[in-house]
């Protein structure tokens, strides 16, 4: 007999729906985009159980008929293309014909809409890829489609979503970057009785106007009105950016959104310049706030990487990255005062963009908190041996003779150490008290990020502190770690909980490890502070009674042994006699 066989149509779908809809927000980044393309002006978003339960999308674009209400859930059935060809030039969102149809396999669908001018609007019930009903609905204007029960037929499926704190937040960044990318389209999205975001409709005649003016709704007013502004072409590209000034880096990637035209978009080309662009002057610990806008003829980029339409890739991809590089490079150098003469090229003519350069290189955010001692139990030379002090060089590395070598300390790294192994045990034992604060602390994020601190909250509280919603955008810090005494320190710690917490390590995070991590940081000697022989060599005693002295807790080597042996070597000498 042949083991080969056809697969039920039913369960097909199934398959299929899954290349799709992996989650609520998959369904309903679909569904804007279609309101998008049918020429909404407005958008409205219902949410319950995180949109397990329902996700209702309600639009004021230009409807359907009932024959193409009926047809929207046929197989390949779309309105955006019509040959192999069209796919090289497409100027709408969606386009695979596949999304109605596949939400409609794993969930239960009723989709209202009413074709512009028409007297009366249509009515189409689908249930698990099965039409139940066709008929005649009131003229409400626009299209209302409402899907309930999200894989109520593929249980395996559902046990697999996430929390509904993570379900909201995924939501919410769906519809910011809408909003983002679309200012001139009013959202509404509400996931609860009091839990709703309103971004009205931006009016401004100037583009990048409208641009500032939805990114100040979405990231908090006050953070967007800190970003510098650019503009750029190359050829048929043009490029509108948004981006941090070097002062005002953040201590989370996640602040990034990348647009190509109108897209919401993973582009790694796109991400790679945008740090190539600080590369000169970034601290490897700080990440720009960023959204790039880019346009370009839709012949020069392919959309269809991905079933999700998430990825793309360009033809001329060199000219891209060249673009972004220079036209962010320029106006960050001319921020700070400083001159430029960036013309043509910014790259050598042979390369494209920098070989085996990742953006995941350029951070010395840890995401594995696993830093562990030495492989050997045994105490390195140094912690042996007397040790002369020689001093200080620029202030920054402390420098000692040891057994007719050098040893050279970084004084910020190895006190971070310290400070930080002081802090850590402090924590792990509960003695590191919380302190209410008299004024709440803000910390202005966007609504999906404030979601995902939220649902890390009881982790949070273990490191002592307290956080609550406040507004559209952004948290309140109530309670502290008594070793905490900056509002800065904490605006930073909440920032670096948020990367980690959305880092592919966030298995790994540690909120405990993170507030240890940051208190010693901002309460260690730094770089340019003059330290004596008695404070170098208390430095030193402290570092050695560490658990882990071979580096602060983000990565940094804390010393640099050159022993008597290295030396000679690097001298060309062999066998020279000590003194």
């Amino acid at each position: 007999m042949s083991s080969i066989v056809s697969l039920p149509e039913d369960v097909a779908s199934r398959i299929a729906a899954g290349e799709v809809v992996e989650r609520p927000a998959s369904v309903l980044k679909e569904l804007l985009e279609n309101a998008l393309d049918a020429g909404a002006r407005r958008v409205d978003v219902e949410a319950e159980e995180a949109g397990r339960k329902l996700l209702r999308v309600r639009d004021d674009g230009r409807g359907m008929d009932a024959a193409d209400c009926r047809a929207a859930f046929g197989r390949h059935a779309t309105s955006k293309i019509g040959s192999i060809e069209d796919l090289d030039r497409l100027e709408t969102f969606g386009f695979r014909g596949e999304a109605l149809y596949a939400i409609a396999a794993v969930a239960r669908v009723r989709l209202s809409s009413r074709l512009e001018g028409a007297k009366a609007g249509a009515l189409v019930e689908v249930e698990g890829g099965r039409v139940l009903s066709a008929r005649e609905a009131p003229p409400a204007p626009g299209t209302t489609v409402e899907v309930r029960d999200l894989f109520f037929n593929v249980p395996a499926r559902r046990k697999f979503l996430r929390s509904e704190e993570t379900e909201r937040s995924a939501l919410a960044r769906v519809v910011e970057d809408a909003a983002l990318a679309n200012p001139e389209v009013a959202f509404a999205l509400r996931t609860g009785p009091r839990a709703k975001l309103e971004y009205p409709a931006e009016r401004a005649k100037d583009p990048a106007e409208r641009h500032r003016a939805r990114l100040g709704e979405v990231l908090g007013p006050e953070l967007a009105k800190l970003l510098l502004s650019a503009q750029g072409g190359r050829g048929s590209l043009t490029l509108q950016a948004f981006f941090s000034p070097i002062s005002e880096l953040a201590a989370t990637r996640q602040l990034q959104f990348l647009f190509v035209n109108r897209r919401p978009v993973a582009c790694r080309a796109l991400q790679q310049a945008l740090y190539r662009a600080y590369e000169p002057l970034r601290p490897k610990d700080r990440h720009p706030v960023a959204a790039l806008f880019l346009e370009l003829p839709s012949e020069e980029v392919d959309v269809n990487v991905h079933p999700q339409k998430r990825e793309v890739r360009f033809r001329r991809e060199r000219d891209v990255f060249e673009l972004v590089v220079s036209t962010l490079s320029r106006a960050l150098l001319q921020s700070k005062g400083i001159p430029t003469l960036l013309k043509g090229s910014v790259l050598p003519p042979s390369a494209s963009f920098p070989s085996g350069y990742s953006v995941a290189q350029s951070s010395a955010v840890q995401e594995d908190f696993t830093l562990g001692a030495p492989a050997t139990t045994a105490a390195p030379h140094w912690q042996r041996s007397p040790l002369r002090w020689l001093g200080q060089i620029e202030r920054a590395y402390l420098v000692f003779e040891c057994e007719g070598g050098l040893l050279v300390v970084d004084q910020h790294a190895a006190q971070e150490r310290v400070l930080f192994e002081k802090h850590m045990d402090r924590l792990e034992k509960g003695r590191a008290g919380a302190q209410r604060l008299m004024l709440p602390i803000p910390v202005q994020l966007p609504a999906s990020a404030v979601e995902r601190v939220l649902e890390r909250r009881g982790r949070l509280k273990a490191a002592g502190f307290e956080v609550e919603r406040q507004g559209k955008t952004g948290l309140q810090v109530t309670a502290v770690p008594e070793l905490f005494e900056k509002a800065e320190d904490v605006t930073e710690l909440v920032e670096r909980a948020l990367d980690h917490f959305l880092s592919p390590g966030a298995a790994k995070a540690d909120a405990r490890y993170d507030a240890a991590a940051t208190m010693a940081c901002k309460a260690a000697v730094k770089a340019h502070d003059p330290l004596g022989e008695k404070e170098a060599h208390a430095l030193l005693d402290a570092l050695k009674k560490c658990r882990d002295w071979t580096c602060c807790p983000h990565g940094r080597p804390t010393l640099v042994d050159l022993t008597r042996d290295e030396l000679a070597r690097r001298f060309g000498r062999s066998n020279a006699p000590p003194l």
